[in-house]
C-alpha cells in the first residue's frame, strides 16, 4: 500500500474513533450529568458550535503552519476529555475542540493527496457517520468508557507512525481537482455553502420514527456512509453535477414519503448524503491553497444548518413541503456550483513554498 493509501486508512479509523468518543460523551456521561431538558440541549448545541464553527479558524492556522501536528492534538484532546468525563462542561469543551482540531487535519490529507479525485475526501468523512451512530448507542447503553480510549490509544499511535509532518506550505506535487463550474469563485462558494446548509436543515428535521432496534438505530448511519463513501467514487466517474444533482433527485420522493418505512427511508439516506464529497472538493478546486480553511467552512455551513431547527418547529402538515423545497433548492445551488464533466474542468498547481 503506497503512503497516500496508509494514511487515507489511518484518518479513516481515527475519524470514526473521535466521532465515537465524542458521543459516547454526549449521550453517555453528559447527559448521565443532568436531565433538565434545557441543559441536554444546551450542551449539544455548544457541542455542535464549538466542534465545527471552530474549523474554519484552525484550517487557516494549520494551512499557514503547515508543521502543526493538528490530528494527533485532535485525538489527545478527546481522550482528555474522555478522562475529565465527571466534569461534564470541561468533558464537553476539551472534546468539542479535539473533534474541531481532527477534522481539520484528516479533512488537509483528505484534499491534498487525492489527486485530484473526490473518493479520497468520502472516504474520509464517511467513518464518521459510522462513529456518530455507534457512539450515540453505546453512551445511551453505558459502555465504559475504556472503550473509545482504547480506540483512540490505537489512532494517536497509528498517526505517528504512519502520517508524517509536511515539509512544505500545501503539498510537494501539484494537486488539481476540477469539480467547480466555470462561474466566478466568489459565486460558487455561495452556492456550494447554500446547498450545505440546506443539507444539514433537512438531515436534522427530517422525521425517523422507525428506530426502535438497536439494527434500526444504526441502519441510518450505515446509510450515510455508504452514501458519503460511493457519492466521490461516482462522481468522478460519471461528473459532479450528474451525481450530486442527480442523488439529490433521486432521494426526495424516498426522505419525503417514505421516511416512515425504514427501507424507503433508508435508501433516501444513502443518496442524499452522496453529494457530500462534492461540496467539499468543489470549495477546494477554489481555494486550492488553502485545504484547511475548504475544509472548515464546509463543517461551519452544516453547522449553521443545524441550528434553524432548534428554534422554529414546524407542524406535521408542512414537514414535507418544507422538505421537498429544501431538497429541490439544495439541487438547485449544486446544478450551477459544479461541473458536469466526468473528472471535472479545471485544473491548478499548488504552491510548494518552504514553511
Amino acid at each position: 500500500m503506497t503512503l497516500a493509501g496508509r494514511s487515507l486508512t489511518v484518518n479513516t479509523y481515527a475519524h470514526f474513533c473521535v466521532d465515537f468518543g465524542c458521543f459516547v460523551m454526549l449521550f453517555g456521561g453528559f447527559s448521565r450529568a443532568g436531565s433538565d431538558p434545557q441543559h441536554l440541549a444546551i450542551g449539544f448545541v455548544s457541542y455542535n458550535v464549538i466542534a465545527f464553527g471552530l474549523q474554519p479558524a484552525i484550517g487557516y492556522l494549520v494551512d499557514t503552519h503547515p508543521r502543526l501536528p493538528v490530528s494527533i492534538v485532535g485525538c489527545l484532546l478527546v481522550m482528555a476529555g474522555l478522562f475529565l468525563l465527571p466534569w461534564t462542561w470541561l468533558c464537553l469543551l476539551l472534546c468539542a475542540v479535539g473533534n474541531a482540531c481532527f477534522h481539520v487535519g484528516g479533512g488537509i490529507d483528505s484534499l491534498i493527496n487525492a489527486g485530484g479525485r473526490m473518493s479520497r475526501s468520502g472516504i474520509f468523512v464517511s467513518s464518521g457517520a459510522l462513529g456518530v451512530g455507534l457512539g450515540a448507542l453505546a453512551g445511551q447503553q453505558g459502555w465504559p468508557v475504556w472503550i473509545p480510549l482504547a480506540l483512540l490509544g490505537v489512532a494517536v499511535a497509528a498517526l505517528v507512525r504512519v502520517c508524517p509532518l509536511p515539509a512544505r506550505r500545501i503539498a510537494l506535487l501539484p494537486v488539481r481537482f476540477r469539480v467547480s463550474s466555470a462561474r466566478p469563485y466568489a459565486v460558487i462558494l455561495v452556492l456550494c455553502a447554500a446547498s450545505i446548509v440546506i443539507r444539514s436543515y433537512v438531515g436534522t428535521v427530517l422525521p425517523i420514527p422507525w428506530k426502535t432496534t438497536t439494527f434500526l438505530l444504526l441502519l441510518p448511519a450505515l446509510a450515510a456512509c455508504l452514501g458519503k463513501a460511493g457519492g466521490g467514487w461516482l462522481a468522478d466517474r460519471f461528473g459532479a453535477r450528474r451525481i450530486g444533482v442527480g442523488s439529490l433527485l433521486v432521494s426526495l420522493p424516498f426522505l419525503v414519503f417514505g421516511s416512515p418505512y425504514p427501507a424507503a427511508c433508508t435508501v433516501g439516506i444513502l443518496a442524499f448524503n452522496m453529494s457530500m464529497s462534492i461540496t467539499l472538493c468543489a470549495v477546494f478546486s477554489e481555494l486550492p491553497d488553502h485545504p484547511g480553511l475548504s475544509f472548515g467552512l464546509t463543517t461551519l455551513a452544516l453547522v449553521a444548518g443545524t441550528l434553524p431547527a432548534s428554534f422554529v418547529v414546524w407542524p406535521a402538515a408542512y414537514v414535507r413541503p418544507v422538505l421537498t423545497l429544501c431538497i429541490l433548492l439544495s439541487a438547485i445551488c449544486l446544478s450551477f456550483a459544479v461541473s458536469s464533466v466526468p473528472g471535472g474542468v479545471k485544473e491548478y498547481e499548488v504552491s510548494t513554498v518552504q514553511a
